[in-house]
């Protein structure tokens, strides 16, 4: 039923508040990151079978309800579509999330390119610049389109096991990657696919749905997770702030440190390459060409096997009965689990699994689980602050700080990421393809 009432509106939020239902928001435009666009109607399906949609601005509506979305941003307990962008545009955070539990569920991302039907299709490609053009599209179809997610989605939120994990994630996640997204990130003139531009900023997508959790990062054709360095692309961003630079902070050796935790190994806060090239070539202090060969030493051992050689230096001695370790855990169960959520990665995730692929793929966990940790901490200590986390990228945080806050905070910031024996190197500059190490 398409609501066309307020009597039914509070009737409908009246009745939300004490039933299992589940919430879809239809945006105003297909294209606009949720960051920044607005509501057209939001469809609602409960466990009684009821199914309302509640045009808040369209063409076709007899009455508008814009004053009531607050009321909906509001509800708890409920399913939502996607709870990143339900966040986004003022959501309250005690709901779940229906595209996580579907990774939990059945292993696999939410694909929901098939929802669309033609008529979306039709109206999106015709009027492309358009940013309400779901304002136009005919409310039958938004409804037959939400009728066919509900097909899908409905049974898992009903019969899915909700484990601690699921819950530990749907609390976290979702939270942690909309706060870095709506944030934005300031570009000037030169940015070079100017359609992503929204009053001088651009927006990145978090895509999290990944068999080891390591998000990817990309909006509309534009990867934020690998920006080449030498070809200007980073010329285009910069601060936000009339005086305010682009800080960002580097894990040193990130991946060293991870499994050293994982294994147990006590490693120094100084060089790492250095300590592991004193066992290499038997020397006190490296040179710069030893240095540069023990760092590409390390990785290849890691990422391609430990050879037999290199089993007699104590940290390789436990990598390796940790690789193999887990080796007989996914042999013996098919499955295992992320150290920190306890999320399954199982047989049917993934093809042709080696024991070092293994390990990788344990790694890409444990290095994602710690580093949103990270981020919720710092997330939390700028919560009265200016300072914004406008990109993170596997082994980095990229801020954008004024320079008031800049001499009492970054400090502050460093301490967090570096608990646990994470070093971290720090650069700072106005633009982000010329960023020079500084000292805190």
């Amino acid at each position: 039923m398409i609501v066309d009432s307020i009597e039914d509106i509070a009737a409908t939020l009246k009745y939300l508040q004490n039933c299992k239902a589940l919430l879809v928001p239809i945006f105003s435009s297909p294209t606009l990151h949720a960051s920044i666009n607005s509501l057209c109607a939001i469809y609602i399906y409960t466990e009684e079978d009821i199914e309302r949609l509640i045009p808040i601005r369209h063409t076709e509506q007899i009455s508008g309800f814009p004053e009531h979305v607050s009321a909906f941003l509001e509800l708890e307990n409920i399913f939502v579509h996607d709870k990143k962008q339900w966040l986004q545009i003022g959501g309250n955070r005690a709901v779940l999330d229906v595209k996580a539990l579907w990774w939990y569920t059945y292993n696999e991302a939410y694909d929901e390119g098939h929802y669309p039907t033609a008529t979306h299709q039709f109206y999106w490609r015709r009027h492309q610049n358009l940013n309400h053009v779901n304002g136009i599209v005919p409310l039958q179809k938004h409804l037959e389109m939400c009728q066919k997610i509900r097909h899908y989605a409905w049974p898992m939120c009903i019969n899915a096991e909700q484990t601690q994990s699921y819950l530990q994630f749907n609390s976290i996640y979702p939270e942690t990657f909309a706060e870095i997204e709506s944030a934005g990130l300031q570009v000037n003139d030169t940015f070079r696919m100017p359609e992503l531009v929204n009053n001088d900023r651009v927006y990145s997508q978090y895509n999290y749905y990944t068999m080891t959790g390591r998000p990817s990062n990309a909006y509309r054709g534009f990867n934020f997770a690998a920006m080449n360095k030498e070809d200007g692309t980073r010329t285009a961003f910069c601060s936000r702030f009339e005086n305010g630079a682009l800080v960002e902070m580097d894990f040193d050796s990130y991946h060293v440190r991870l499994i050293a935790r994982l294994i147990g190994y006590d490693l120094p806060t100084s060089s790492i390459h250095d300590y592991l090239g004193r066992f290499y070539f038997g020397v006190t202090e490296l040179t710069e060409e030893q240095r540069a060969e023990s760092k590409q030493i390390t990785f290849r051992l890691l990422y391609g096997g430990i050879d037999s050689e290199f089993l007699s230096i104590p940290f390789f001695e436990k990598v390796n009965a940790f690789v193999y370790d887990l080796w007989a855990k996914w042999k013996a169960k098919g499955r295992i689990e992320t150290p920190i959520l306890k999320r399954p990665i199982t047989k049917d995730m993934v093809k042709n699994m080696t024991a070092n692929k293994l390990f990788n793929y344990y790694l890409q966990a444990v290095e994602t689980e710690v580093s949103v940790q990270k981020i919720q901490q710092v997330q939390s200590l700028l919560k009265t602050h200016e300072t914004v986390i406008i990109l993170y990228t596997y082994d980095s945080i990229l801020f954008d700080v004024p320079v008031t806050e800049a001499k009492a905070l970054l400090p502050q910031i460093k301490h967090v990421l570096e608990q646990g024996n994470f070093p971290t190197k720090v650069k700072c500059g106005n633009i982000y393809n010329k960023l020079n190490t500084i000292s805190l």
